[in-house]
């Protein structure tokens, strides 16, 4: 196996954020991450986030900023193409999280965003509270540990500050 390096970016209106609903089946939770996607050969992360929200979910971002940099040991269950053999596999991600703001003011006011992966498959991203994912025993925030980074974030700024800042 290969680690692979994710950008992620943190879209924020008011006390929500953007992040995209991925069902599990297997865990029988909902996992939600921040719109985003792999990064390519011979990127950085700053065009690699720039890109992957405007390959996604046709949106343009302004001002990114580097928040975390979050290295996610994990494990999913992946299907054998030739015997159709289900095994479980150890995946290992070094994600770049970005916040930043859209160009377009009116992605903030849909309820639903629809995205599209580079494999062709459609999604939904939501605006949710942190309090709404802490409190929903089957939501799961991947990776793991951003939940709880921005939770701090959030106690140290107080509500209603956002994430735009640099991180010394």
């Amino acid at each position: 196996m290969h680690i692979r390096t994710v950008c992620l970016c943190l879209l924020q209106q008011d006390q929500r954020f953007l992040f995209q609903r991925i069902e599990n089946v297997h865990k029988s939770k909902t996992m939600y991450r921040p719109v985003g996607g792999t990064m390519e050969y011979g990127e950085n992360s700053l065009t690699a986030v720039t890109r992957e929200v405007k390959e996604e979910i046709n949106v343009e971002i302004i001002e990114p900023i580097l928040q975390y940099v979050i290295e996610n040991h994990f494990k999913f269950t992946e299907q054998h193409q030739d015997s159709g053999e289900i095994k479980e596999v150890l995946g290992h991600e070094i994600n770049f999280i970005y916040s930043a703001q859209a160009k377009d003011p009116l992605i903030y006011q849909q309820d639903i965003v629809y995205g599209i992966e580079s494999n062709e498959v459609a999604y939904e991203a939501e605006w949710k509270t942190l309090t709404d994912l802490k409190e929903d025993l089957n939501a799961l925030v991947v990776p793991e540990g951003l939940l709880e980074l921005l939770l701090q974030m959030d106690i140290k700024k107080k509500v209603g500050s956002s994430l735009y800042h640099q991180i010394h």
